[in-house]
């Protein structure tokens, strides 16, 4: 995975324009490591057009949505433990120049199967991980202590959980992150989103959500740069099922709604159906933008 560029809270900093003395600089970086709703794109089982032509092009296809956070002495947590956790873990693991490719924590927002599957990597069958700090809220852990296998992850010490419950707060390696709550399905558990505040800019991660009420409307229009749910463009996109089962803010409300923000939204966490991932995508306002694998946000 190459890196696409950095955001610097007015412009995009590319690699290939990046000045030497400018990449000598420690700062915290936030790298997008995956942009696809949990199914992935291609989406498991699906035969569209989109699905099967990225099958054709793998330059087309995404991984799930996940980001990882580079601290400022260089140490790597990543948001998430998805189905693409692997690939994941080495990609942030390079751009830091770690050696071996491995995670020194990780966060996990909610129990969908898009954002947790990849705790399985961390077994005995795979990478046998030493107490890797997982933090997550009181619900997810509940949900992990009681549900083998993850449990056995516990038992056998591969990885080490710690409870981050909503209002609360998480310094790590010069990044302060804040949870909160985001209403979303709770059939497993709770969802959070977060603030993750460097020295000079926020940035808002938000990848699942039903509605983005008042509290949350307000952290995503005063941050300067908000990764947020674009999971379905418009309701007209699942025409063959109630799109109210599957809620999620369609990416033309919010468009309408964060007009005015003060930094740059960006939209994340895209259903293989989304008009966004196709050849000829909507355009969207110049302060909206779609992630991609590999965007670096320089806080």
């Amino acid at each position: 995975m190459e890196l696409a560029g950095a955001w610097t809270g007015g412009a995009w900093i590319h690699a290939i324009d990046r000045p030497a003395e400018y990449a000598a600089v420690m700062s915290i970086q936030v790298h997008v490591l995956g942009t696809a709703q949990d199914g992935g794109f291609p989406h498991a089982g699906c035969g569209c057009d989109a699905c099967s032509g990225a099958r054709a092009d793998p330059s087309q296809a995404r991984l799930v949505s996940c980001i990882g956070l580079i601290g400022a002495t260089g140490k790597c947590l990543m948001v998430d433990a998805t189905p693409d956790f692997s690939t994941q873990q080495a990609a942030l693991a390079k751009a830091a120049g770690r050696r071996p490719p491995q995670v020194d924590a990780l966060i996990l927002t909610h129990a969908h199967i898009g954002h947790y599957l990849g705790l399985a990597m961390l077994g005995r069958e795979a990478m046998s991980a030493d107490a890797v700090p997982v933090y997550c809220t009181l619900s997810m852990r509940r949900f992990l202590e009681h549900n083998r296998p993850w449990s056995h992850l516990i038992e056998r010490a591969e990885i080490e959980l710690h409870t981050l419950s909503p209002g609360e707060g998480l310094e790590f390696d010069g990044a302060q992150i804040d949870a909160y709550l985001t209403p979303h399905r709770s059939e497993d558990t709770d969802t959070i989103g977060l603030s993750i505040r460097g020295s000079e800019r926020v940035l808002v991660y938000m990848p699942d959500a039903d509605v983005f009420p008042p509290a949350l409307a307000e952290r995503i229009e005063e941050a300067d740069v908000a990764l947020i749910d674009g999971t379905f463009h418009d309701r007209e996109e699942l025409p063959h099922r109630e799109i109210l089962e599957v809620r999620h803010p369609f990416v033309t409300e919010s468009v309408e709604r964060f007009r005015d923000a003060s930094g740059k939204v960006i939209f994340i966490h895209l259903n293989h159906t989304n008009a966004l991932l196709s050849e000829n995508p909507p355009a969207l306002p110049d302060s909206f933008g779609v992630a991609r694998e590999g965007d670096v946000f320089e806080l």
